[in-house]
């Protein structure tokens, strides 16, 4: 059974049907197998098999993912880092929650939900993070 084709149909009728699929839908919206708590990223950076019972990668070709709000934490961020950044994604090298540069990305991230942030952050800003922070 090709059960990675469940995405790629959802994938087919958000792009040719112009269906919204509901953030939520088990196995296809946009925030399945995604989390903004910090705690969550951490058991994700320790150990995948224990947070995620489930090898959504493999099953549904949909990696586990972390929303990056003020609750993300450290370990959120370091997650995000490691799987969402070209220069990491990829790579050998890995940032952990340690890295100076991601307590500089929590410090920016903990102002902007200080000032009324309620929406996780962007792809885009987030990448600008990081290039700031971390390269």
């Amino acid at each position: 059974m090709n059960l990675p084709v469940i995405t790629e149909i959802a994938e087919y009728f958000k792009k040719e049907l112009k269906y919204d699929v509901p953030n939520m839908q088990p196995f296809v919206g946009a925030h399945f197998n995604s989390t903004r708590a910090g705690i969550h990223a951490d058991g994700l950076l320790k150990e995948q098999e224990i947070y995620n019972v489930f090898d959504t990668t493999t099953i549904l070709n949909r990696p586990p993912e972390v929303a990056i709000t003020d609750r993300a934490g450290l370990a959120g961020i370091a997650y995000w880092i490691n799987t969402q950044h070209p220069k990491f994604k990829d790579s050998d090298e890995k940032i952990d929650k340690t890295h100076p540069g991601v307590a500089k990305i929590k410090e920016y991230i903990d102002q902007q939900f200080a000032t009324d942030r309620v929406n996780p952050l962007t792809k885009e800003e987030m990448t600008d993070l990081v290039k700031k922070y971390v390269l």
